[in-house]
């Protein structure tokens, strides 16, 4: 027996042993809005930095009758092209060129186009202690039967405290109401997508399909929330590809569960037929549609508190400065809070600062316009 396990070699899956930089292609063409198409790079498991975005790519749309639309790019390696005119009768491809010169098309696809999205609605779930979306939509001319859903969600968040005071040229003036850093909204784009299926129903209608949900405690909800639905129609094979690929990332690798299958895209490399590329191009118009809620809609988490805010460091009232002290160098990683004042005499002696991070709300990622469609 000893004999025999000496003679076993260790395997090591072709996954891990797979070769670094596959091109990733992660979008699709919009037909009456911005389209983005992400492009990076695979890294193997058994390696280390390596992979990320690709940048200086040449990408384009190609008609089949012969247009070319092109979308530059960023450092990110996001290419995007605006609202474009297209004609939905005539299928779409896009065309890659990485810098190392490898080239990549897609097949050519049609043009869907997404029916209206009729409605988006949540409810408490008390079981779960979650709020759960819902999506109604139908198309009358039975044309989609495939449906692919994004979304995006805004939430509302605050600083510790205010910022009634900003240091400029040696004065320390009063902010305007516009120039405020307290409130802040954010919006964010989960890579979440959803699929469903009326091929198997005598009507081309989705009813009550179980989206989104998100946690009663999330501190997303504490004092409102939204999001907005984006609805695209797919071709069979687009459905096919992103319910295998939606399946696969889900699975939990449970001893039972199915094997997980390879998705087949249809991007090809035509510099090198045997190089592997991921991604699935498809094209369709989108339709929208918003669900919103402010806390006093909802009842709250009933198993515990919100979760942290992320400012549980912060000092409410952050430390005072000497009005002789005040300077840019003094002040630097730090904003005005507000006047303080003698407890005695009520001579103004100084002002109250605290970090950026504790203060100005766009540190972490928002931004103070409020969103035309939110209430309080």
């Amino acid at each position: 027996m000893l004999s025999a396990g000496a003679c076993l070699d260790p395997y090591i899956p072709p996954l891990i042993k797979a070769p670094n930089g596959i091109l990733v292609v992660d979008g699709f063409l919009v037909g009456n809005d911005s389209s983005f198409i992400k492009l990076s790079r695979t890294a193997s498991l058994d390696a280390a930095g390596t992979g990320g975005p690709e940048r200086d790519a040449f990408v384009e749309i190609e008609s089949e009758t012969g247009e070319t639309y092109a979308m530059p790019g960023n450092t990110n390696g996001m290419y995007v092209a605006p609202a474009l005119n297209l004609d939905p009768s005539v299928a779409y491809r896009i065309h890659i060129r990485t810098s190392d010169t490898f080239e990549y098309l897609s097949d050519f696809v049609p043009l869907k186009e997404s029916p209206l999205l009729d409605s988006v609605t949540w409810k408490e779930e008390k079981e779960h202690d979650e709020i759960q979306f819902n999506i109604y939509a139908h198309d009358p001319l039975n044309k989609t039967q495939y449906y692919f859903w994004t979304f995006d969600e805004t939430w509302k968040y605050v600083s510790t405290s205010t910022s009634v005071y900003y240091y400029e040229n040696g004065d320390i003036l009063p902010r305007k109401l516009a120039t405020e850093l307290y409130e802040c909204w954010k919006t964010n784009k989960p890579a979440n997508y959803y699929v469903t299926s009326t091929s198997a129903l005598t009507e081309d209608l989705v009813y009550d399909f179980p989206f989104f949900s998100i946690p009663q405690s999330s501190r997303k909800l504490y004092f409102g929330y939204s999001i907005l639905v984006n609805q695209y129609a797919l071709t069979p094979e687009a459905y096919t590809y992103w319910s295998i690929t939606k399946k696969n990332s889900e699975s939990l690798g449970g001893l039972f569960d199915p094997l997980p299958s390879q998705p087949q895209g249809n991007i090809h490399c035509i510099t090198d037929p045997l190089s592997a590329v991921i991604g699935y191009f498809m094209a369709s118009t989108v339709t929208r549609k918003r669900a919103f809620f402010t806390r006093q809609e909802i009842n709250g988490p009933s198993t515990g508190p919100y979760s942290e805010t992320g400012y549980e460091w912060c000092d409410d009232e952050g430390y005072i400065i000497p009005l002789d002290e005040i300077s840019e160098w003094s002040l630097q990683g730090n904003l005005i809070g507000d006047r303080y004042y003698d407890l005695i005499t009520q001579e103004l002696i100084g002002y109250t600062v605290a970090p950026q991070e504790c203060v100005d709300c766009r540190y972490y990622g928002g931004v103070t316009k409020r969103p035309d469609y939110w209430r309080d």
